[in-house]
C-alpha cells in the first residue's frame, strides 16, 4: 500500500520534501498537489521512463507526458528553435497553469517525445512542486492523477484509491488553487495554437504572445 503523508502546500516541511525527492530519485512514483489539479509523476532522469505512469493512468502511449520545470530558461534547455512568443508566454504566465509544447532538444529522450519530436513544458506555481523539482535534481514527468477519461482530482479527497495505491508516495496537500487543468499551447509554428483551454483563456494567450498585457 502506498504511503500517504500530509503536507502544507504553502510551507512544506523539509522532511516531507526530502522523502518525496528520495522516492523520485530512486525511480519511484509520487502523487502530489499542483496549483491546477493533483499530478502523478516521476523524475525525468529516472530509469523507469514514462510507461509506468501511462499504465497507471490508462492513458494512450501516443500522448507523451509533460515535464514540470523550474524556470523559463528550461525552454532553451529542453527545447530547440523556441519562438520568441513562447518566451513571451512564459514571462507572462510562468510560474503558472500554462503548458508550452516546443520542439524537443537532445536532452529529452525519444520515449518522452511525441511523433513530431515535441515535449510539453510547464513551470508550476506551487511551492511543493517547485521544491520537489529542486530537491530531486531536475524536471518531473507528470500527468493528472486520475484514470484517463475521469475528472481530474482538485483535492486529496477526490483522488481515486486505485491511483493512491499504485503510487509509491502520495502527498496530501488538501485542495488545489484552480481545480482545472493547465492551458496547453503549441509553440512549434509561426503563431501559438491553443490545444486545450484551461485556467488561462485563449484571449489572454493571444495577447501575451504578442507582448501585450493580458
Amino acid at each position: 500500500m502506498s504511503k500517504v503523508i500530509h503536507i502544507d502546500p504553502e510551507a512544506p516541511s523539509a522532511e516531507a520534501i526530502n522523502l518525496a525527492a528520495h522516492v523520485l530519485r530512486d525511480g519511484g512514483i509520487v502523487v502530489f498537489p499542483t496549483e491546477t489539479v493533483y499530478g502523478i509523476g516521476a523524475a525525468a532522469s529516472s530509469c523507469i521512463g514514462p510507461q509506468e505512469i501511462i499504465d497507471i493512468k490508462m492513458r494512450s502511449a501516443s500522448k507523451p507526458l509533460p515535464w514540470l520545470v523550474e524556470t523559463e530558461s528550461a525552454l532553451d534547455v529542453y527545447g530547440v528553435e523556441v519562438p520568441d512568443y513562447a518566451h513571451n508566454l512564459a514571462k507572462r504566465f510562468w510560474p503558472g497553469p500554462l503548458s508550452l509544447v516546443v520542439k524537443a532538444s537532445e536532452k529529452v529522450g525519444k520515449d518522452f517525445r511525441d511523433a513530431r519530436g515535441t515535449v510539453a513544458l510547464r513551470c508550476p506555481d506551487h511551492e511543493v512542486v517547485q521544491e520537489l523539482i529542486r530537491a530531486s535534481g531536475g524536471p518531473i514527468i507528470t500527468t493528472s492523477a486520475n484514470t484517463s477519461g475521469n475528472p481530474p482530482a482538485a483535492s486529496f479527497e477526490e483522488l481515486e484509491p486505485r491511483i493512491i495505491h499504485a503510487a509509491d508516495l502520495t502527498l496530501d496537500g488538501g485542495e488545489t488553487h484552480h481545480g482545472v487543468a493547465s492551458t496547453v499551447v503549441d509553440c512549434t509554428g509561426p503563431t501559438p495554437e491553443v490545444l486545450r483551454e484551461g485556467a488561462i483563456s485563449t484571449g489572454d494567450i493571444e495577447a501575451a504572445a504578442k507582448g501585450l498585457d493580458a
